[in-house]
């Protein structure tokens, strides 16, 4: 299953190539190297095995030597352990780095890299004291929709005359979908969850009939232009991309106090309960204002176009390697 992580990954990845004087190289399980353009020299490695096997460790460090690069960045908390394990056998002149992409408990794979970025405010506030770097993820552009709002709505079996609020993501626990089916249960609206995971056959029983679980789409970037707000539930998160890609929608954007919606969002679009009784008059309220939430969020649609696009992310990561590497003040 690809995840938001491994997507970022690919995005800087593949946009870092295309950089003058840029050699990129990424050491990953086998399954995702159709992420990779050409550009990037894929490793395939199988990466799940535990990170205390012997033989993954020593796959590693012999891969890493056989690329000879100047700087390794380890993307979550398992390829950072795996860099720091082996981090004594690898050539003292490579610059180590690890990018914290979600809120962990344990952070101490961070202590023996030279540098740590962190995707938001929040989850740079959860390494602390570490010190990191935010360097928020970033995103594709995508400027029109390629279906309408009836066509959507046709599809999936909802009256494209009543508001449409859109739910997306990967069906686990943490992102509490159940959360929001229950609060819109039986609101004058329809919820659309698009997304597939564990959660599907649980989440189906308790939906009511404005409800529908559409389950992975292709085209879910273009669903987000002809909805009319996206919420989210979940109980953690770093830097969600659905968020991202929202904003860059001009979609708004309900969200539960997590790194990234802390980051972004205004503070009267940020849910403090999930409780069905206090997140359905929430949701209500904004459906009432739809005027207001949009024209508040005008800001974060703007810094979302602007700023977080990908190939603004790769220029600003492509800018600190080369000071790392060459061992100036960040």
């Amino acid at each position: 299953m690809v995840g938001g992580m491994e997507r970022q990954v690919a995005l800087q990845a593949n946009h870092l190539s295309k950089l003058d004087s840029t050699q990129v190289s990424v050491i990953a399980s086998p399954c995702f190297s159709s992420l990779f353009s050409p550009c990037v020299n894929f490793v395939a490695l199988d990466m799940s095995r535990s990170r205390r096997n012997l033989k993954l460790l020593f796959d590693l460090r012999i891969n890493i030597r056989q690329i000879s690069p100047d700087l390794v960045h380890a993307h979550g908390h398992k390829s950072a352990y795996l860099l720091s394990t082996i981090k004594f056998l690898l050539n003292t002149s490579i610059k180590l780095i690890a990018t914290s992409h979600n809120v962990k408990r344990n952070n101490r794979a961070l202590d023996k890299m030279d540098y740590v970025f962190s995707v938001s405010e929040g989850v740079q506030d959860v390494v602390k004291p570490k010190k990191s770097l935010v360097v928020h993820n970033g995103i594709e552009a995508c400027s029109t929709a390629k279906t309408t709002r009836s066509l959507f709505c046709e599809s999936v079996g909802i009256d494209p005359k009543r508001p449409l609020i859109l739910g997306v993501g990967r069906l686990v626990k943490t992102k509490n979908f159940e959360s929001l089916i229950l609060a819109c249960n039986d609101l004058d609206a329809n919820l659309v969850l698009l997304g597939d995971g564990p959660e599907l056959r649980q989440l189906t029983t308790i939906a009511s009939d404005n409800v529908r679980l559409a389950g992975y789409r292709e085209d879910t970037r273009s669903i987000l232009f002809v909805a009319d707000m996206m919420v989210i539930c979940a109980k953690r998160d770093g830097f969600s991309l659905a968020l991202i890609e929202a904003l860059h929608s001009r979609l708004p954007v309900l969200s539960t106090r997590v790194p990234g919606a802390q980051d972004l969002l205004p503070e009267s679009c940020l849910i403090d309960s999930t409780k069905t009784e206090h997140l359905k008059p929430f949701i209500q309220h904004h459906l009432d204002n739809m005027t207001a939430l949009r024209n508040g969020q005008e800001e974060q649609f703007r810094y979302a176009e602007n700023d977080l696009q990908i190939e603004r992310v790769a220029e600003k990561t492509h800018g600190l390697y080369t000071k790392i590497i060459s061992g100036l003040a960040l």
